[in-house]
């Protein structure tokens, strides 16, 4: 593919800053991009004419920064194409589909054993449930997929390398369903993919060093650096929580033990109070939300070994926060998952360890988020990946 022209890179800028801050007025996007109102209007008039640009409130969409003209807001047509978001758990699969504007157009969560399938056979399982849920969907023209997995992930060659909830090393992920689907794939880390999200939610964290503490089915860490993922040597993410605390700690899934996540996941919690108080095993190895709920509200009622456990907990949770800071530097630390929902029986021991484990210069640099955080979040990050691509498109000049 040809080198963007001058041309098509302003414009591709222009259509970033509209998919990060959401719609804006001609005057405010001359303002966040340093650009005249002559050229701003040039260019979101030829984006107007082409369809890909419409105005918020189908108002009058041509004319210039006129005085006394209320402000007419701009933002992506919803009629240019749709991307799909999946999100691989332990046995479940999350779907969603958005329009060209980021509107969420239907979602389904599938229940289904993963970790015992074949390479092709979990391709060929993926790629039947995104088309069955594209067709029932009504879904316009799917340009792309999104695709946010659990483990280690090689985005450069969209490869899985290792998951938890997979049985398959080192999975072609992206080339194998780009292949089934004859569509673009992408495919990320789910602790990456949140991360993403959230930055995008909120301008606060696109601001230098962010470190995002996903914890819930597990615990994974998602690093940006001015709104951007950060990748290593191979377009991956970070495997934070299979750092090793304790040697003779608790068996982690990853083989080893004493690893952060086999203290703090939700399937290290629930496997301790089963040896507390002898309640039912689940059904899977990954508890769901009751049976996480029934935990939380009986530590809240008062129960002295439950509330021991989430002790403990925040105080591991502490330690980790504190080997990011210390670690990192990051400007800001946010801690976020479904674990967030006992923030407030880990949080005594969690902030008691974060100021006796960490160096207090260091400690004052970063600022503490607790996001509550829903799933819809792991596909989001995928999704606004992948309208980003489709956005590069949109920003090429047709042929005259």
């Amino acid at each position: 593919m040809n080198a963007p022209t001058p041309r098509e890179a302003t414009r591709r800028r222009l259509l970033d800053a509209l998919r990060q801050d959401g719609p804006m007025a001609r005057v405010e996007l001359g303002q966040q991009l340093g650009m005249s109102p002559a050229s701003v209007s040039d260019l979101t008039a030829s984006l107007l004419d082409e369809g890909i640009l419409v105005t918020e409130d189908g108002s009058e969409a041509t004319g210039g920064l006129l005085r006394g003209r209320p402000k007419v807001r701009l933002y992506f047509s919803e009629n240019l194409g749709s991307v799909i978001g999946v999100w691989t758990g332990y046995n479940r699969i999350e779907l969603r589909l958005v329009d060209s504007a980021g509107r969420s157009r239907a979602s389904r969560r599938i229940e289904r054993p993963l970790r015992n399938l074949s390479a092709d056979d979990l391709m060929d399982l993926l790629a039947d449930l995104i088309t069955t849920f594209a067709r029932e969907s009504g879904a316009p023209d799917v340009k792309a997929v999104g695709l946010a997995c659990q483990g280690y992930v090689d985005t450069r060659d969209g490869v899985v390398a290792w998951s938890p909830v997979l049985g398959t090393r080192d999975l072609p992920l992206a080339e194998g369903l780009r292949g089934r689907l004859g569509k673009p794939v992408l495919l990320d880390n789910d602790a990456s993919a949140m991360a993403f999200a959230l930055a995008q939610r909120d301008p606060t964290l696109r601001a230098g060093r962010t470190a995002c503490l996903m914890v819930g089915d597990g615990v994974g860490l998602g690093f940006l650096i001015n709104g951007e993922l950060y990748r290593g040597a191979r377009s991956g993410g970070s495997e934070f929580g299979h750092v090793r605390l304790r040697r003779s700690g608790p068996q982690c899934r990853c083989g080893g033990r004493g690893c952060i996540e086999a203290f703090l996941a939700d399937y290290a919690l629930h496997r301790d109070a089963q040896l507390i108080d002898h309640r039912p095993a689940p059904n899977a190895l990954i508890p769901g939300e009751e049976a996480m709920a029934t935990i939380v509200r009986q530590a809240r009622a008062g129960d002295p070994a439950l509330l021991n456990l989430f002790r403990e907990a925040g105080e591991v949770l502490g330690d980790a926060v504190g080997i990011l800071i210390q670690t990192l530097e990051p400007d800001h630390v946010v801690i976020c998952g479904p674990a967030t929902r006992a923030m407030d029986l880990l949080r005594p021991s969690f902030e008691a360890a974060l100021e006796t484990q960490t160096i207090q210069e260091l400690r004052m640099l970063a600022a503490i988020h607790v996001v509550e955080s829903s799933i819809d979040l792991l596909t989001e990050g995928v999704i606004i990946q992948a309208l980003r691509e489709l956005d590069g498109e949109l920003a090429r000049l047709k042929a005259a």
